[in-house]
């Protein structure tokens, strides 16, 4: 619960931040960001420094499922992976989690032709994250994972966790490159809360927290001049945009290259140089990658 408590402080004071300046707030938009997906046709409101969004919205979490009762005017809630459920009434300031009673500070409400309930109280109810991005005045709500193998000290095991978790971009993409096929994944060896996803001449970077991969970094590819580092040390030689802080790592890389049209991962390594050893291949891999065992490494370092 303690947590959950410095969770609720953190996103209370970043709203109050937020609604600093009431010109700003009444002009700027709001956005929505569920699971790592954006929603641009639902958009939260702010009341009393409470961040409420349509009840579709939480209906859109994974394994989240909700009802609703026109006669008592009652949503409930219920977190598929932990079977709990929230009971709140429009108008209401007490809700019924499992057996017991508890007090929501704004409580759900009609807004236009939708009803609107309070993101942050449900999600701290049934053991999903709500943060608010002050600077892209954007709300994020996902539910944690249901277990920690994305921890685990099994390599193969937390990289395959991880990227089954959340990616969550607060920024938009640079673009996208027509008729790409493949996919690569570069992990830090002897690493895996960090990774870059690239397609085409686009390479992403993601670093695991809270139980999610947030972004924090975009390239485009260019052209690298005579003399000049690499953007990225042994893996990125040059950009022509980018947006977020540039990773700092230099050493040395494991890659997993997922030709999805041909159903093929080929895997391997990148030494400190960039120079690149196939390690192995499988065939019949079309949906979704499968991270292999790669000999030598060590156990993972959670940084």
């Amino acid at each position: 619960m303690g947590k959950k408590r410095l969770l609720s402080s953190l996103i209370g004071v970043a709203m109050l931040a937020a609604m600093g300046n009431s010109a700003f707030a009444a002009e700027a938009p709001l956005h929505l960001n569920v699971n790592g997906t954006k929603l641009a046709d639902q958009k939260p409101v702010i009341i009393d420094q409470s961040i409420l969004v349509p009840i579709r919205t939480i209906s859109q979490l994974p394994g989240f499922h909700v009802d609703w009762d026109n006669k008592s005017k009652t949503v409930s809630v219920t977190n598929g992976s932990t079977q709990d459920v929230l009971k709140l009434t429009v108008g209401k300031t007490k809700a019924v989690l499992g057996a017991s009673t508890v007090t929501v500070s704004v409580p759900p409400r009609n807004i236009g032709s939708s009803v609107y309930v309070p993101l942050r109280f449900i999600a701290e109810s049934l053991n999903a994250y709500a943060a608010w991005d002050a600077e892209s005045r954007t709300a994020v709500v996902y539910p944690f994972p249901a277990s920690e193998e994305y921890k685990s000290e099994d390599l193969a095991a937390s990289r395959q966790a991880v990227l089954g978790l959340p990616k969550i971009s607060l920024k938009d993409h640079l673009g996208f490159t027509p008729d790409v096929r493949t996919t690569t994944y570069y992990f830090p060896q002897n690493q895996s809360q960090k990774f870059f996803i690239q397609e085409g001449e686009y390479i992403r970077y993601f670093e695991v927290e809270n139980g999610a991969a947030w972004q924090r970094w975009e390239g485009q590819a260019g052209a690298k001049k005579a003399g000049e580092r690499d953007a990225v040390p042994n893996l990125v030689p040059a950009v022509k945009g980018e947006w977020g802080k540039r990773p700092a790592y230099s050493g040395a890389y494991v890659y997993f290259m997922h030709e999805w049209m041909a159903g093929e991962v080929r895997y391997g390594l990148l030494d400190e140089t960039g120079e690149g050893t196939e390690l192995g291949s499988k065939e019949g891999v079309f949906d979704q990658v499968i991270i292999f065992p790669i000999d030598g490494e060590k156990g993972m370092e959670l940084r």
